[in-house]
This record gives C-alpha cells, structure tokens and sequence, in this order.
C-alpha cells in the first residue's frame, strides 16, 4: 500500500494546471531571477532535476526521474519523487516529503507537517527539526540527531540511529521482511533520546540502547505476520 500510495501521489503530482510549471529533460532552477513567477505555484518534472532557491515559497514539488533540492528558508506542500533524492537546507518548512526510489536529507530546523518517507533510501534529518507523523522507510535506515518525531518510526530493512536528545512519542517499529537475504537491522539509541511509545519489534534486531530503561518497553513480535 506504501509504494502504491506513493505513486498516486506523484501521479497527482504532475498533472498540468494554470499553476503548475511543467518541464522535462532538464535541471529546473525555482527563483533568482526577476522574471520568476513561480512563487505559490507547484513545480513538476519527469525527466530532469529541481532546484528551489533560498527563500521562495512554492506549491507541489514532484519528479519521476529526477532528484530535488531545496535550499534554505524554502516553504513547500508535498516533495516527491520516484527516481531521484530529496535535499533540504536549513529552516525548510514542507507538508510532507516521500520517495521511492532515493535518499532524504534535510539540515537543521527542518519542518513537517505529516510525514517523512523514502520506499528504497535513508532518512537523515538533522537538530531542531520536527515531524508531525511518522518517519518511515521500507529499505533504508534512518538517522535522527536532535529530531522531534510526533508519531512513530517504521522500517522493515533498515537500521535506526536516534542521537543529540531525539524524541520519538510514538512507537519505534521493524515490520516483518519477506526477503531473508537482508541482514539483521540494529537500533541504536543514545544516551538522552527517548521513546513515549514502545519499542515493537516484529523480527530480529540487534540492540544498542544506553539507556536500560528502554527495554522495558520492547515488545517482541515475531509470531505476527506485520
């Protein structure tokens, strides 16, 4: 349901409208220059990189094969892409952020209002940056220094890593793989990150938790089939 989720989103993405910019086969470049009419509008590409410049506030951001960056003070609605990365500067301010096929990464004071998602990529969000939902990858890991996560962390491949003071108030998840090729996935918690919720694991994951108290909140699932 993720991946097909994911496409929906990004077919809804491109669809050509009166605020829609609509290229391909190129690196779009959002705002520099004093012609640029973009700002508030959604930016599409199919075949070709976008770059949003410092400051600019824009609608939809979406690529099929291309990745996107967003530089500092950058506003947004949803960021998505298929075949391609996301990057993110400082004091990014975004709806949600998602990919299939890439990895995302954003600087300090990073903002979402929902949620954060890569299918086949690595998470990596840095200090003073929130998210209001969940973080979530299928195979990738994710990398928290000094997050504020509102909802819960998922992955079904990847490793954790939660630094610098993250809290999680949701649960912290590894959902059941269907390939047994991949190797055991760790957690990794360091000393001053915290968990509201618990720490519900549906296979095998190699433990590193500073603080004991947190296995107590370890749930072992491995009969379920999630």
């Amino acid at each position: 349901m993720f991946i097909a989720n994911s496409f929906k989103v990004l077919s809804q993405g491109i669809i050509v409208s009166s605020t829609v910019l609509f290229l391909s086969g190129c690196i779009i470049h959002v705002g520099g220059g004093s012609n640029d009419t973009s700002h508030g509008n959604s930016v599409s590409s199919v075949y070709g990189d976008l770059e949003v410049s410092q400051g600019k506030h824009v609608s939809n951001v979406s690529s099929v094969n291309g990745s996107i960056q967003l530089h500092d003070d950058v506003k947004a609605r949803s960021v998505d892409t298929v075949n391609g990365s996301i990057k993110m500067g400082a004091y990014v301010s975004v709806q949600n952020a998602n990919t299939v096929n890439g990895d995302i990464e954003a600087e300090q004071h990073f903002n979402s209002a929902s949620f954060v998602k890569a299918v086949n990529g690595n998470i990596s969000l840095q200090s003073s940056s929130k998210v209001a939902e969940d973080v979530e990858t299928m195979n990738g890991d994710i990398t928290l220094n000094g997050v504020l996560v509102e909802g819960s962390l998922r992955t079904h491949t990847g490793n954790m890593l939660l630094t610098n003071n993250t809290q999680v108030l949701g649960d912290i998840i590894f959902h059941k793989s269907n390939n047994s090729k991949h190797s055991v996935p760790t957690l990794s918690i360091k000393q001053g990150a915290t968990v509201t919720g618990q720490i519900i694991l549906y296979r095998e994951v190699e433990l590193n938790i500073d603080d004991a108290q947190l296995l107590n909140k370890i749930e072992f699932q491995f009969d379920n089939d999630k």
